[in-house]
């Protein structure tokens, strides 16, 4: 990579000129340490002690492309400085407050970093010797997660994003806070059309659908998973059966999402469908659509869906969607294994079966899939769960949208699926609901920081490291990226 270096000081000359020296020191260090890791640095010529300085510095690094500017602090500095050189810069921001205690160099640090965080700049952070190898850690987290590449995939996604329309089939279930949207603030700040429609629209699309489109549904089914559980009760074969309802739905929301040219979309389904005997749940319908496959196309795009019209969901995953290319996990924080450290990550049909094998041959990923009656405990309508447990993978990157005080933030951690062995699935999954997908999960934080700090019942994920793509995707559109782990 491209590394700059700026060096700040007193913004008194004859200060400065005295300090001059030992901040240029403190800045060959970090030099040194940087071309040794094989980087190119652009070592700043000045010391930055008044606009003037500032702005030729800043102006330089944008000249020489850099892919991070490091803001060297060592002595005391007036943080408005730092402001406008970082003003004047279209890299990322790694601040660095040396040891030095015969001046106030962490002062200036810690300063010029509120001052960063009172315009909004984002910015990262190193504190102590670059020496130390803690401190040598952070930095090249930092870097990592700003690699060039990274971060043009992570601004693609963003601009692909603006100009897409999002599918709102009714609205937030059950009081659920963090799913709420300002249709014109995702105009305003994504670029992104709400397309609201009543989930009477797809009950009535539904009723109309062909009954030869229904029934090859139903047979594709029956061939493409393990087995179909018949109870008799909540799932019922035939053209009147549950599974039917299920599939007439689907293809509902198919042909709206086609019709109306809906990129990715969110369903209510508790409470109006689930409570209703008349109607069904939206299981299947929305494991359908976030996979890769159906009986009328092989392959078929990934429509992302979110259940309970989780629309904050339904943006986290379709932002790791347009990264990935690939389904994106939708599932509860359902419970905590301390004594497994594992996450078992569920909900009732979100998953898409890809996530079971990630196998290239859809029939592989399906012949995994266990089609059994929905829960009468939670829901009255009738129809099918899709059960299955997820491959495990090394590493994935979970996230999640929400809001605080109308402002949009992502939390954002690294972590892995586990497979443990089959009996000890069966076992944790009847401790919670076993007819549904289970993604048995490990996070790179601690179990303490993330009750602490996460805030949201839904979680999203993508197989693969996608943490410095999603800090680019969420600063080029607004979003607050706050990394975890």
């Amino acid at each position: 990579m491209t590394i700059g270096i700026i060096s700040f000081t007193d913004g008194r000359k004859r200060v400065a000129d005295l300090l001059n020296d030992v901040c240029s020191g403190f800045q060959r260090e970090i030099a040194k340490w940087l071309t040794r890791k094989g980087h190119k640095v652009i070592e700043g010529r000045k010391i930055v002690w008044n606009y003037a300085t500032a702005r030729s510095e800043a102006e330089r690094m944008t000249r020489a492309d850099c892919d991070v500017v490091i803001f060297n602090f060592s002595v005391w500095s007036f943080p408005d400085l730092t402001v406008q050189a970082a003003s004047l810069i279209d890299a990322p921001v790694l601040c660095i407050g040396n040891l030095n205690p015969s001046q106030p160099g962490w002062v200036a640090f810690f300063a010029s970093a509120g001052a960063l965080d009172e315009i909004g700049t984002p910015y990262g952070r190193a504190l102590g010797d670059i020496k130390d190898p803690r401190v040598q850690a952070q930095v090249l987290d930092f870097l990592a997660k700003h690699e060039p590449d990274a971060r043009a995939q992570g601004r693609a996604a963003a601009a692909r994003l603006y100009g897409q329309r999002y599918g709102e089939f009714d609205g937030p279930s059950m009081g659920m806070y963090t799913g709420h949207i300002d249709q014109s603030q995702w105009m305003a700040q994504f670029g992104v059309h709400v397309y609201h429609r009543s989930q009477l629209t797809l009950v009535d699309m539904a009723k109309r659908i062909s009954p030869k489109r229904v029934q090859a549904g139903l047979e594709w089914l029956e061939a493409a998973v393990s087995k179909i559980w018949w109870d008799g009760e909540m799932l019922t074969p035939g053209l009147d059966g549950t599974l039917a309802k299920q599939v007439r739905l689907y293809l509902a929301m198919k042909d709206l999402c086609r019709e109306e040219g809906i990129d990715f979309c969110g369903i209510t389904g508790q409470l109006d469908l689930t409570e209703s005997e008349e109607h069904c749940i939206a299981d299947v319908p929305e494991a359908l659509l976030n996979d890769v496959v159906d009986w009328e196309d092989d392959p078929k795009p990934v429509t992302v869906c979110a259940t309970e019209c989780d629309s904050n969901g339904s943006l986290t995953m379709q932002i790791l969607h347009l990264l990935t290319g690939m389904p994106v996990l939708f599932a509860d924080l359902r419970h905590y294994h301390e004594d497994l450290d594992v996450y078992d990550l569920v909900n009732s049909g979100e998953h898409a079966p890809y996530l079971s094998k990630r196998s290239p041959d859809w029939r592989v990923n399906w012949k995994q899939v266990h089609l059994m009656p929905a829960s009468k405990f939670y829901f009255r309508g009738g129809g099918a769960s899709v059960q299955f447990y997820a491959d495990p993978a090394d590493p994935v990157t979970f996230a999640r949208i929400t809001r605080k005080n109308g402002e949009h933030q992502m939390h954002i951690l690294a972590g892995s699926f586990v497979r443990l062995p089959k009996a000890k699935m069966v076992e944790l999954g009847k401790l919670t609901n076993y007819e549904w997908p289970h993604a048995f999960s490990r996070f790179n934080v601690p179990y303490a920081r993330f009750a602490q700090a996460f805030r949201c019942n839904h979680i999203h994920a993508a197989v693969g490291d996608w943490v410095g793509q999603l800090i680019a995707a969420c600063e080029a559109l607004g979003i607050e990226p706050i990394v975890m782990s």
